[in-house]
């Protein structure tokens, strides 16, 4: 095989002597550039570039800090860009690390013998690719498929990057952009500031069961790909296409051009496995068979109203196993001294609501308990809403309802408590204003006002006679 050169471009100025890669003296490895980068690393033409900022540009554009961080086990890099850069440069580079999820040493090498090219002995592959590669346009990943993604979204031909680096800028982060046949790489959508960290939602799935990859080479995510991709391959051969003009012979609708490739559902994109296997690990990391009562909450400070039912509860129940499950805010809320709490904001970070609601399920099922408590969650009322009225058959189920923040205001969880209170065994409000207020607003009958207390009434003890009765 031959090794691979570029042709100068005309605005390339010839290395000077000061870029050379003699050593000094003593024998120690001069590194050079604005990231401190070996020369020796880079193919023998282009180690000049070392200096210039079109090499830095393109390693942080291709930089992701969260899936370089798992790789080192230092999680202070996951957030921080330019720290994981330089670590990467310092240690991670000569250890074999990855530090772009989008890159892939086997493929890379695959796909330039593909053009009877390689790498010279001595050369980093990541910097050949960024030097070399990135100029030849070779696209180093399973993960992205530029004739379909062009083919699918002919806006990036416009732009001045090539489409690999107009997806790794831009392309990665944004949802519906699917740069293979086997979907957009991720189940879920960006957090806000996904780009600023370059955390694209991909990285998830690129560390989902990392204990089980070397994910210097590979990962779960990729070898779903290269599953799929060997399927397609299958189906694209002599014998395939001799059954399919049989049957086309039969029905000739069969011979007509699908617009698009497809399969069955990959491994990496089956919309309830990662919500499933989140689950999994939230229930295992819990040790716990069952519980007695889950609260559901949104995270914070608690409102009264569900400080006085979990106190009403845990006097009716003083040997209950209590469980606190925090939906969007990571900062617990302490509802009771003996409860067991459970984040779920950060596991199922970049999750669509829709995969959010599955997991929530997935969790409250695989816990038993013998009550279900909705306070605040917007993912919580989604559950009573949606499967409300199962779950009422397999649990008893509860709800806390927030007053309103200032007067003249609705209450936040009113058009819930419309539709889910015919599935609630009780509902505390915050305030005996508020449950006043609910009682007349909704007309509710005598039998269905002894369901709807307050704080005050929880104080009483009738949430300890109601909730005692459907123990019962």
């Amino acid at each position: 095989m031959r090794s691979i050169r570029l042709r100068r471009r005309p605005d390339t100025a010839p290395a000077s002597p000061a870029a050379s890669d003699s050593a000094p003296a003593d024998g120690r490895q001069t590194a050079t550039g604005d990231l401190g980068i070996p020369r020796k690393l880079l193919p023998e033409h282009h180690r000049h570039r070392v200096e210039r900022p079109a090499l830095a540009r393109r390693l942080r554009s291709a930089a992701h800090p969260r899936f370089y961080a798992a790789q080192v086990g230092e999680p202070a890099l996951a957030d921080d860009v330019e720290a994981a850069i330089t670590h990467f440069v310092a240690s991670g580079l000569g250890d074999g690390a990855r530090i772009s999820g989008l890159f892939n040493v086997d493929v890379y090498r695959a796909r330039l013998a593909e053009r009877g090219l390689e790498i010279t002995a001595g050369v980093d592959p990541f910097l050949h690719w960024l030097s070399v590669g990135w100029d030849e346009r070779v696209v180093p990943t399973v993960l992205f498929d530029e004739e379909f993604y062009v083919a699918r979204h002919p806006d990036v031909t416009s732009g001045p990057d090539w489409a690999f680096a107009q997806y790794l800028r831009a392309g990665c982060y944004a949802p519906g952009r699917s740069p293979t046949p086997f979907g957009p790489n991720y189940g879920g959508v960006p957090a806000p500031d996904a780009r600023e960290r370059q955390d694209p939602p991909l990285v998830t799935g690129l560390l989902h069961r990392a204990a089980d990859y070397d994910l210097t080479r590979t990962s779960w995510l990729e070898e779903g790909v290269t599953a799929g991709v060997a399927k397609l391959a299958r189906l694209d051969t002599e014998r395939m296409r001799g059954l399919v003009a049989k049957a086309a012979a039969i029905e000739p609708l069969i011979a007509q051009t699908p617009r698009e490739r497809w399969v069955s559902w990959p491994p990496h994109t089956h919309p309830m496995l990662m919500p499933a296997a989140r689950a999994e690990e939230v229930r295992r990391g819990l040790g716990l068979v069952r519980a007695d009562t889950v609260f559901v909450v949104p995270g914070g400070a608690p409102g009264p109203g569900l400080v006085a039912a979990a106190k009403a509860l845990r006097d009716l129940e003083p040997e209950a196993t209590v469980v606190v499950v925090t939906t969007d805010d990571p900062a617990p809320t302490q509802v009771d001294d003996r409860a067991v709490p459970v984040d779920l904001a950060a596991p199922w970070s970049g999750f669509t609501e829709a995969r959010r609601l599955l997991g929530l399920l997935d969790v409250v099922r695989g816990l038993r308990p013998r009550r279900v408590v909705v306070a605040g969650s917007p993912v919580g009322w989604r559950l009573l809403a949606k499967h409300g009225t199962t779950l009422r058959h397999e649990m008893s189920l509860g709800a806390v309802l927030t007053a309103p923040s200032g007067p003249g205001e609705d209450d936040a969880d009113g058009g819930d408590f419309q539709g889910c209170f015919d599935r609630l065994d009780w509902v505390v409000a915050d305030t005996d204003a508020q449950r006043d207020d609910l009682t007349a607003r909704y007309l509710l009958s005598t039998k269905a006002r002894s369901r709807l207390l307050s704080a005050t009434d929880c104080a009483a003890g009738a949430l300890a006679a109601v909730a005692g009765e459907r123990r019962a």
